[in-house]
C-alpha cells in the first residue's frame, strides 16, 4: 500500500542518445526506456492503491512532445482516474498549466499545482496539502521561502495536518542548483504543520535529514544520481514529533515531518549504467582484449533485468604514459572482444572503454608513479608537473568532493604526455 507516488522527470519527449554502433535490439531498448520507466510509476501508483501520483520535474513539454507522447500520458492519467488514482501535475510557473491541460486534452483526475496554487486533499481520513518549491527559493541557503500555504489563503479552513513541499533542479539547463530545503523555516521559526520535502535531482547531492531525495525516472547515462525509481509515502498515523492535529509543540528543531509508514523507493529504469574495472599496466590491444573480456564473462546479469550498459575503465597504475597507450588501443581492443550473441537475452552491452577518469591522484602527489612519456628530459618535465597537479587536484578534492578535478586533472596529463 502507498499514499502517494511521486515521479521525477519521466522527460518523454527527450530521448536517450543512441550511439550508431549499438545492435538493434539495444537501440530498441534505449528508444523505449523513458516511456517504459513512466509505465512502470503508473503501474506502482495503479498496484500501491494510491491516492495520487505526483509527477514533478521535466514530464511532458507541451512544445516539444508530439501527440503521440502526449496520448500517452493523457491515457495514464484517465485510466489511473478510473481507479481512483489522482495525477497531481507540478510546474515552476502558472502560466504553464493552461498549455499543459490544453496540450493533454484536459483529461478527468489531472491536477496542476503551481507554486502559487497549493492542492489541498483528503488522503484516507489526513488533510494534506502539497506545494510546489518556487524557482526563485530554490539554491537559497537554509532558510529559503515556502510557498504560501493554502490555508492561510483561506481562514475558513483548518490548517491541514500534513504538508509537502517538493523541489527539484534544472538538470537539464546546465549545473544544477543544490536544493534549499534543509530548513526552510517561515520568519516566525517553526512551521505550522507537520511538513515532509521531497527534492528531485539527476545529480548526485548531498542529503539532509528530513529530505527525501529523488532520482529521475530513467537515467540518461552514466553520471546520474541513480538508474531510476519513484518514490512511495504512506500516511499511516502522524509523526510523534506533533500534537493530535500534527502541530509541532514549541519553538525547538525541526522535525522530521515524516508519518509513520515513511518513504520507499520503487526501481522504474529499464537501462541501467555501470561501470567496470580492471587493471592495465603493460602490454598490447590482444592483452587489453583478454583482460576486458574475462571481466566481461564473469559479470552476473538477471537475464529479466534492465539493459546493462557497460563501460570498460582502466586501471593505468597512475601512469601518464599508459593512459595515453590504453586510449590508442581502444578501437583495436573493441575489435577483438566478442560480441554479444544476443544483447537482449544477454541484457549486457559494453558500449565504452578507456582509461580510467576517476583513478586516484594521490600516488602522483607523491611523485612516486612512471610519468614516462617518450624521451628523458619529456618524462622528466611531465614527471614534475604530474606530481604538482596531483597535489593541486589532491587539496581540491579535500575541500569539494566533485569529481571533475580529477578528471579534468587526468585530461591535462594524457593532452601532455601525447604530444
Amino acid at each position: 500500500m502507498a499514499d502517494l507516488v511521486f515521479a521525477y522527470d519521466a522527460a518523454l519527449d527527450r530521448p536517450i542518445p543512441v550511439p550508431d554502433v549499438a545492435p538493434a535490439a539495444v537501440r530498441a531498448i534505449l528508444h523505449t526506456a523513458p516511456q517504459e520507466a513512466f509505465a512502470a510509476a503508473v503501474a506502482t501508483a495503479r498496484e500501491t492503491r494510491a491516492a495520487a501520483l505526483v509527477l514533478f520535474g521535466s514530464t511532458l513539454d507541451p512544445l516539444r512532445a508530439s501527440p503521440a507522447q502526449a496520448a500517452v500520458v493523457r491515457r495514464a492519467i484517465v485510466e489511473l482516474a478510473a481507479d481512483g488514482c489522482r495525477t497531481i501535475w507540478m510546474v515552476d510557473e502558472a502560466a504553464a498549466c493552461t498549455s499543459i491541460a490544453r496540450a493533454l486534452g484536459e483529461p478527468a483526475g489531472l491536477a496542476l499545482v503551481s507554486p502559487v496554487s497549493p492542492l489541498r486533499l483528503d488522503i484516507r481520513g489526513v488533510a494534506v496539502e502539497i506545494a510546489c518549491l518556487p524557482p526563485d527559493a530554490r539554491g537559497l541557503p537554509a532558510g529559503g521561502r515556502l510557498p504560501p500555504s493554502f490555508a492561510s489563503e483561506h481562514a475558513s479552513l483548518l490548517p491541514p495536518q500534513h504538508r509537502i513541499v517538493i523541489g527539484w533542479d534544472d538538470s537539464w539547463g546546465g549545473t544544477p542548483s543544490a536544493h534549499a530545503l534543509p530548513a526552510p523555516l517561515p520568519a516566525g521559526g517553526a512551521l505550522a504543520v507537520t511538513t515532509s520535502f521531497v527534492w528531485g535531482s539527476r545529480r548526485p547531492q548531498p542529503v539532509p535529514p528530513g529530505v527525501h531525495q529523488l532520482p529521475a525516472l530513467q537515467a540518461r547515462g552514466a553520471r546520474e544520481a541513480a538508474a531510476g525509481s519513484c518514490g512511495l509515502l504512506t500516511l499511516t498515523g502522524l509523526a510523534a514529533t506533533g500534537n493530535a492535529v500534527g502541530i509541532p509543540t514549541g519553538t525547538g528543531p525541526l522535525p522530521r515531518g515524516d508519518l509513520l509508514g515513511g518513504w520507499r523507493e520503487v526501481a522504474t529504469h529499464r537501462v541501467a549504467w555501470r561501470g567496470l574495472s580492471i587493471t592495465s599496466l603493460a602490454g598490447g590491444d590482444e592483452e587489453l582484449a583478454a583482460a576486458v573480456q574475462t571481466a566481461l564473462d564473469a559479470l552476473v546479469v538477471d537475464p529479466r533485468g534492465p539493459l546493462q550498459v557497460v563501460r570498460v575503465n582502466v586501471d593505468c597504475g597512475a601512469s601518464v604514459s599508459r593512459r595515453v597507450r590504453v586510449a590508442e588501443l581502444v578501437a583495436e581492443t573493441n575489435a577483438r572482444l566478442r560480441p554479444p550473441a544476443d544483447a537482449t537475452a544477454q541484457r549486457l552491452w559494453c558500449h565504452d572503454l578507456g582509461p580510467d577518469p576517476l583513478e586516484p591522484m594521490t600516488v602522483l602527489a607523491r611523485g612516486a608513479a612512471a610519468h614516462g612519456a617518450g624521451s628523458e628530459s619529456l618524462a622528466n618535465s611531465l614527471g614534475a608537473f604530474a606530481t604538482a597537479l596531483g597535489s593541486i587536484v589532491t587539496v581540491r578534492e579535500a575541500a569539494d568532493h566533485s569529481t571533475d578535478h580529477r578528471e579534468a586533472g587526468w585530461l591535462a596529463l594524457e593532452l601532455m604526455g601525447s604530444t
